[in-house]
C-alpha cells in the first residue's frame, strides 16, 4: 500500500482523534499537500461531530455486573481446564515410568519368560501393546465416567 492510500485508510480515525501522536503528524503533514485527503478528512470531521451530538445511550448497571461475572467464570473454567491438564499430563508420564519399571521387575524376577498362549508377555512388543489396550481402556471408562459425573453435577 503507497503512502497515500495508507493515510486515506487513517482520515476516518483522524477525524475522530483516535491516531496516535506519530500517526496524527503523518495525516496532518499529508492533507496540507493533497486537496483530496483534505476534502475527504472534512468529510468525515462533520461525520464525526454529527455523532458526538446524539444521545449516547447507558450502560444498565447489572449488564456490566453480569459480563464481569461471566468474564471471571471463563477465567477459572479456563484455569481449571488448564490444571486438569497438567494433572492429566502427569499422570501418564507417571504411568508410563510406573509400567517399564514393572517391565524390568517382571523380567528380572522370571528370567525375562513369561509365555502364555505360547507368547512371551514380557517381550518389549507384547508387554507394550498389553499395556496400551489395558491402560487406553481404563482411561476411556474413566474420562466416560468424569464426563457423565460433570453432566449430573450440571444438571443438580
Amino acid at each position: 500500500m503507497n503512502i497515500h492510500a495508507s493515510i486515506r485508510a487513517m482520515l476516518p480515525l483522524a477525524a475522530a482523534d483516535a491516531l496516535d501522536a506519530e500517526e496524527m503528524r503523518q495525516v496532518e503533514q499529508h492533507v496540507r499537500s493533497c486537496d483530496e485527503c483534505r476534502r475527504e478528512l472534512d468529510t468525515w470531521g462533520v461525520y464525526t461531530a454529527g455523532l458526538q451530538r446524539l444521545p449516547q445511550p447507558s450502560v444498565p448497571v447489572h449488564l456490566i455486573a453480569r459480563t464481569q461475572e461471566q468474564v471471571l467464570r471463563e477465567h477459572e473454567h479456563s484455569a481449571t481446564l488448564r490444571s486438569g491438564s497438567l494433572m492429566f499430563s502427569g499422570l501418564a508420564i507417571y504411568a508410563w515410568v510406573v509400567n517399564i519399571a514393572l517391565w524390568g521387575v517382571a523380567r528380572v524376577v522370571t528370567g525375562g519368560k513369561l509365555c502364555v498362549l505360547g507368547t512371551n508377555l514380557l517381550s518389549l512388543e507384547t508387554w507394550l501393546l498389553v499395556s496400551f489396550i489395558v491402560g487406553g481402556t481404563t482411561a476411556v471408562t474413566a474420562a466416560l465416567a468424569l464426563k457423565h459425573h460433570g453432566e449430573l453435577g450440571r444438571n443438580l
